[in-house]
């Protein structure tokens, strides 16, 4: 097969995958939800058809291929979304999966990712949600259908033409990658649960996260790892799930009892997401650990001192204070960010660790236009 061949199976899959029409299953005993769920897609170009059991979409799947199913994860007594996900990520391979819960339940949703999800919504939905979700699960599917004929095809070519085909082959990875990051970016719409929490904190995991990219490439980490960087550093406050709103949002001083309280989140996060398949989960339960440690020793939850602190937990530290200092809170308003530099120097070796801080500091013009682009 030569390249110009490898060209126009491209462009074929391209339009193979963009010819039919969209096929969706919805699957919800909400005969409301259903009924407006299959008004909205078919007004926006998608084909549907719907069940409100488990045994009525189990019939659908076996006479009908489709795109994408959306299930509700509560569904009548004795039948679960979740087992419904399973059977069609094995015998289904082909059809994308998106949950819909009236359970606001980080855990659940990371069990439905992990499981195979595409994506996770929580009731009530919005149409812009809906849409938007429906359109990243079909373009993930598409991709990952694209990616996995491809690699059958060059694989097989490669036995011909050997080393002439490598170059295509890390092509492909390159374009594996990329279906993976999407992956982990509907992973990390969980941390957005603790935010949407607090309206103060706005846009604070886009900044802080491209905070620590930022500071990771000076700090001459790979390149790749600088990614991961910035993926899992937005889970690091995703342990503040289980603090209490009246302790979480309160305007005033907090009690001692109240800050032991809401410093339980950076073990709490580490546990729920410690154990993950996933490379970067993995990194994120690190991070969600570490980011309250202090260079002298001082911080939690595990009074780590010096390099016995992760440098990715080092990174996330001076990224989510520089944030949150430059960012109004309920209690204040924003420090410029001369006036919050300087506090931060203040704490050069005892919070901070020396190297990382002074980084920081060096890479401003680098951080300034994305604090303006996600600004309060």
């Amino acid at each position: 097969m030569s390249n110009g061949d490898l060209s126009t199976a491209f462009q074929e899959e391209r339009v193979s995958e963009a010819t039919p029409r969209t096929e969706v299953l919805l699957v919800d005993d909400d005969a409301a939800l259903l009924s407006w769920s299959e008004r909205l897609l078919r007004k926006n170009g998608y084909s549907c058809d719907s069940a409100d059991d488990v045994a009525a979409a189990q019939e659908r799947l076996e006479r009908h291929s489709y795109a994408l199913a959306m299930l509700d994860v509560n569904m009548p007594p004795g039948e679960s979304g979740l087992d419904l996900l399973v059977r069609i990520r094995t015998e289904h391979p082909d059809t994308a999966v998106v949950m819909i819960t009236g359970e606001d339940d980080p855990g659940l949703a990371m069990t439905a990712i992990e499981q195979g999800a595409y994506g996770y919504m929580v009731k009530p939905v919005g149409a812009g949600e809906m849409l938007i979700n429906v359109a990243n699960a079909l373009h993930r599917r598409a991709r990952e259908r694209q990616s996995e004929r491809l690699m059958r095809s060059l694989q097989v070519a490669v036995d011909d033409r050997g080393n002439e085909l490598e170059e295509a082959l890390q092509d492909l990875r390159v374009s594996n990658a990329q279906v993976w990051i999407s992956q982990a970016e509907t992973i990390f719409r969980l941390a957005r649960m603790v935010e949407l929490r607090d309206e103060e904190t706005g846009h604070h995991l886009q900044r802080m996260s491209s905070y620590c990219e930022i500071l990771a490439r000076k700090l001459d980490l790979p390149t790749a790892h600088c990614e991961h960087v910035r993926l899992a550093s937005q889970l690091h406050d995703i342990g503040k799930v289980a603090v209490p709103d009246a302790i979480l949002l309160k305007p005033g001083k907090l009690t001692e009892a109240e800050r032991s309280t809401i410093e339980t989140h950076a073990q709490i996060g580490y546990e729920m997401l410690a154990g993950s398949s996933s490379e970067v989960v993995q990194l994120g339960a690190l991070i969600a650990r570490a980011h309250h440690e202090h260079w002298d020793g001082r911080g939690y939850p595990l009074g780590l001192a010096g390099e016995a602190i992760p440098l990715e937990g080092r990174i996330a530290a001076v990224a989510d204070v520089y944030d949150a200092l430059t960012s109004t809170r309920i209690y204040r308003p924003a420090f410029p960010v001369r006036r919050a530099l300087e506090t931060m120097q203040s704490e050069r070796g005892t919070h901070f660790d020396p190297a990382v801080l002074d980084a920081f500091i060096e890479v401003q013009p680098e951080l300034e236009p994305v604090r303006q682009a996600y600004g309060e």
